[in-house]
């Protein structure tokens, strides 16, 4: 996990959309570090303005047809060195591989790495997540996504954890956390059958959890990749400490792996492994 965080933190320049070279050695080291987690891996390439950019895609069990994708993007907004957003969830995608690899699953996992997720991309079809939902929206074994976004940030203090105010006053019966120390499971209404499916609430966890289905005029809100599944009725949620709503060092030169809590990393890892593998 360190391995994978000092990787994408360090590399220079950092791997922002400008930064190709940078992108591409990247997506190189996320290969090898799937292929050394038994996947198979290939490129999903696209090219923008001439440039071409990649998907990192790795298949667990490519011969079961039930079909579950894991996500996160890899590229970084601006010259940050983006640990929270987002080198812990491509730490997240390598370690659940791994944890995986030896489990007798009778499912197939696609664990996708994603470009372009980040400004000036986002809310566009250039983003590599729209890539990749696009190329499997018309597949029927899929049974949902799970979208890594910033897993790594947490805080003990009380009135740490902030929320959008639309939210609450349209979420009035909803007791909202309001100490940073969880990680969210957030879903839309078409997606709420899935997050029911992973059965959180009663699956033991060393760190405290907190599921919310959002309504839709809020969608856009969560701001990551899962929202091109949701473009395509694909079910997908997002895993989350929820960024800038807790995180103040979002899209900051501050963004260092020295704010990361790497046990509360760990144990949102273990879970999401652990749901997986009981689906």
């Amino acid at each position: 996990m360190i391995d994978t965080l000092h990787t994408l933190t360090e590399i220079q320049p950092p791997r922002n959309y400008r930064n190709i070279s940078s992108l591409n050695e990247i997506a190189d080291y996320i290969k090898l570090r799937f292929e050394e987690n038994g996947l198979e891996v290939s490129f999903q390439e696209y090219t923008i303005f001439g440039f071409t950019y990649k998907n990192v895609i790795g298949v667990m069990n490519p011969d079961n047809k039930r079909t579950l994708i894991v996500g996160g993007h890899y590229d970084v907004q601006g010259n940050k060195p983006g640990a929270d957003d987002n080198a812990s969830a491509v730490a997240g995608l390598v370690e659940t591989s791994k944890i995986l690899k030896d489990k007798n699953l009778d499912l197939r996992i696609e664990f996708v790495a994603f470009t372009l997720e980040e400004p000036p991309f986002f809310g566009t079809k250039k983003m590599g997540s729209y890539i990749h939902a696009n190329s499997i929206k018309n597949r029927t074994d899929i049974i949902g996504m799970i979208n890594y976004e910033m897993i790594g940030f947490f805080s003990d203090e009380e009135w740490s954890q902030e929320y959008p105010l639309s939210l609450k006053l349209i979420m009035k019966d909803v007791k909202f956390p309001t100490t940073g120390d969880f990680i969210a499971f957030v879903s839309n209404k078409n997606s709420e059958d899935f997050l029911n499916s992973l059965n959180i609430e009663n699956t033991q966890k060393d760190i405290k959890t907190f599921e919310l289905v959002i309504p839709k005029f809020i969608e856009k809100k969560t701001a990551s990749d899962h929202l091109n599944y949701w473009k395509f009725d694909i079910p997908a949620i997002m895993i989350t400490d929820t960024a800038y709503f807790r995180n103040k060092n979002y899209h900051k030169k501050t963004d260092s792996i020295d704010t990361l809590n790497l046990l509360k990393m760990k144990q949102v890892i273990e879970l999401t492994a652990k749901l997986i593998e009981e689906l």
